[in-house]
């Protein structure tokens, strides 16, 4: 039986991944800061261990007699073990005890999920970090794949759920400007090829993007929540880009964010479309459109 860890495993993607693991008849090992958080992983027959990125000892213990790990994490949010650290620093330092990890136990697999739209010259330090520790993972002699998605549809998708809440509003408020085209990805999808690539050799040394055929607005996307709910198309207030800049230590302060992380969100406007075919040739599957993957997530 393939044993697999998951490291995120509280977070909305990471709790999927692992409840399609255990579906699909791997031994799933949850690293988590909260382990209270996932007990219904425990229930499903997830075995919980305590785990911070930040601490290279916790996951040593993690990665121990495992096949392979998926790695899905979001550094932009709290991470109460920084010490005051930039979101990317918190990250790299993080997926190096992994690696490190990984290697003294003789893990070779590692599947890492980033974003849609990664590149080396993006005015967006997030973007380029994650460019970055991209192109470093695939040179640490693991069995590395990396996945790229852009909005993630699903219930409890933290930017999924904000913007179906804001579809509803006669106004809505919005971060971003509306003009940025995105692909999308149901979160069934997701996982799909997340658990596809797990063995699948030709997967390993490669980043993929993935997404659904539709390349929509952000104006566009919250419309279409909007029409699915059965409300009309909301007005929409776009807040300036200079005035979030402005504020970001502000924000980063009073949410806990890391130190960087709002500024890094506001420089990534620019579109998130990528080349979806390399993936889909490889593991095929008729994806869900856009509005399929909300009323789906909505129940409607």
């Amino acid at each position: 039986m393939t044993k697999v860890l998951v490291i995120g495993a509280s977070g909305f993607l990471g709790r999927n991944v692992a409840k399609g693991l255990l579906e699909q008849g791997c031994a799933v090992r949850c690293s988590v800061r909260s382990p209270e958080k996932v007990n219904d992983l425990a229930a499903a027959g997830c075995e919980v261990v305590q785990g911070d990125i930040s601490d290279a000892a916790s996951m040593a213990r993690a990665v121990e007699s495992v096949n392979a790990v998926y790695v899905s994490i979001q550094t932009l949010s709290a991470q109460p073990a920084g010490g005051g650290q930039g979101y990317m620093d918190v990250e790299r330092q993080g997926m190096e005890n992994i690696v490190t990890a990984c290697k003294a136990s003789g893990v070779r697999r590692l599947i890492y999920v980033t974003f849609l739209g990664i590149r080396p010259d993006s005015p967006s330090a997030w973007v380029r970090g994650r460019w970055g520790l991209e192109q470093w993972l695939l040179q640490t002699g693991l069995e590395v794949t990396v996945l790229r998605p852009y909005q993630i549809v699903g219930k409890g998708g933290m930017g999924f759920d904000m913007m179906a809440a804001n579809a509803k509003r006669a106004v809505a408020i919005s971060l971003a400007n509306g003009k940025q085209r995105c692909r999308n990805i149901a979160v069934g999808d997701l996982v799909y090829y997340m658990i596809g690539v797990l063995n699948e050799p030709r997967s390993y040394g490669h980043c993929y993007d993935v997404g659904c055929d539709d390349v929509l607005t952000n104006d566009q996307m919250m419309d279409v929540a909007a029409e699915v709910q059965g409300h009309g198309h909301p007005v929409k207030l776009h807040v300036p880009a200079w005035l979030l800049r402005a504020t970001a230590p502000l924000l980063e302060r009073a949410s806990g964010a890391s130190k960087g992380a709002i500024r890094a969100f506001v420089d990534a406007s620019g579109d998130a479309v990528g080349d979806p075919m390399p993936i889909r040739q490889m593991l095929p599957r008729p994806l869900l459109s856009y509005r399929q993957a909300v009323e789906r997530a909505l129940k409607v």
